[in-house]
């Protein structure tokens, strides 16, 4: 006997259809949640990727090489023309006053030291002669002058004795008269003739000083001519380190031109260039620190140096510079300020994906991690100020950004 089997309902034929359109449905609802709501990615993420913000003591400091050098150095200019013969030195080298820095050549002034020289000889031998004649013709103005004082002393001793004659009546009045006034006569032309010796002698004698003043011009302007043979070789002026020399072999310098200098090894200086941009935030006595094998160096800006070249200016550091030596790099920490408080965060490479826009900030969990917009103030090789964003104690991930791509949440 057959048995009516109930109809089934109509649901349950389409049962397949019905079902892979739910999951259809369900996969577009889940598509499009992702598509509106925030990116996410899943990462593994270390320790020392994550950081705390903190309250803390912020200075504003840049990092920069520096090398030291002399404080105090001389230029060497050539003080004669001439050819590059020899070099005696390099750069770097310590010299001593009066080592040898170049050897030039000069042809043209060795030939006029020479034609000197014998111009020199030959107006010494006149000189001479000259002298001689002079000594001769003083020796005789002595002997005419003895001579005319000799022939007085005689002319008074007659005339006493014509007196005397007189007196005994030897002589007459006409004859003393007589007497009297050519002993006048030869005693007033001998004093004219001893005053003209004397005047002569005077003469010789200024001739004489004249001469021997010649002679010691002319010994003088030998001398300069010398002194051109040995501004040929050109020595170091004081004792110190040689730098910049400027020179080669057969090259042609020119007097007054500089060659070299040389730095004083009494007293140092550290000199380094910062990017124009803080041009306008440096200035004289600003501190500065250098580590040296385990040791603290101080310094600070003693010199700035406003012009810029290739988008940076110089400046000079002076302080600790004990034990140091010459041409030594350190890298200095500058001081822009006076420690401020402030909300900071260590540095990481977060800045170069994101340009200090925006931080990947850890929830309460510690298990996933969101974007959040911040703004960033100054910044040192440790620290950035945070301006905005952030609050103290909020932990935030300061590196492997470059793995993140667009993902605006993480989850690890």
């Amino acid at each position: 006997m057959d048995i009516k089997l109930p109809k089934k309902p109509w649901y349950v034929n389409y049962r397949k259809y019905i079902i892979g359109g739910a999951v259809l449905v369900a996969l577009m609802v889940y598509a499009l949640m992702l598509q509106l709501g925030p990116r996410t990615l899943k990462v593994q993420i270390a320790h020392e990727q994550i950081a705390t913000a903190v309250e803390g003591e912020f200075v504003e400091y840049i990092d920069v090489n520096g090398v030291v050098s002399p404080a105090t150095s001389m230029r060497v200019n050539v003080m004669e023309t001439g050819t590059v013969e020899r070099i005696c030195c390099r750069n770097g080298d310590v010299l001593q006053r009066g080592d040898t820095i170049l050897v030039l050549s000069n042809p043209k002034v060795l030939e006029e030291m020479a034609a000197e020289r014998q111009n020199y000889e030959l107006r010494q031998m006149q000189h001479r002669q000259q002298l001689i004649e002079m000594q001769q013709k003083s020796i005789t103005v002595r002997s005419q002058a003895l001579q005319a004082n000799f022939d007085l002393k005689k002319m008074a001793q007659d005339y006493e004795l014509a007196e005397e004659e007189a007196r005994m009546g030897v002589r007459s009045k006409a004859q003393l008269q007589m007497a009297r006034d050519e002993y006048e006569y030869n005693r007033q032309r001998t004093l004219l003739n001893i005053e003209s010796l004397h005047q002569d002698s005077v003469l010789n004698v200024i001739g004489r000083q004249l001469i021997q003043q010649q002679m010691q011009m002319e010994a003088q302007k030998l001398e300069n001519s010398n002194r051109r043979r040995d501004a040929l070789v050109v020595l170091a002026p004081i004792d110190g380190q040689i730098g910049n020399l400027n020179a080669t072999i057969g090259a042609q310098i020119s007097a007054g031109a500089q060659v070299s200098e040389i730095g004083l090894l009494t007293d140092y200086k550290v000199t380094a260039r910062l990017n124009e941009y803080y041009i306008d935030r440096i200035q004289t006595g600003l501190p500065a620190t250098a580590f040296l094998k385990g040791r603290e160096l101080s310094f600070e800006v003693s010199r700035i140096t406003p012009q810029v070249q290739d988008h940076s200016f110089e400046i000079e550091l002076r302080g600790n510079c004990a034990n140091l030596l010459l041409g030594q790099s350190l890298r200095l920490q500058i001081e822009l300020g006076r420690p401020e408080h402030r909300l900071i965060i260590p540095r990481g490479n977060f800045y170069a994906q994101t340009g200090g826009q925006w931080l990947m900030k850890v929830d309460e969990t510690g298990r996933r991690a969101s974007r959040v917009p911040i703004k960033l103030g100054r910044q040192n090789t440790e620290h950035y100020e945070v301006m905005e964003g952030l609050q103290a104690g909020d932990r935030v991930l300061i590196s492997g950004y470059e793995y993140f791509g667009d993902a605006e949440v993480l989850r690890w």
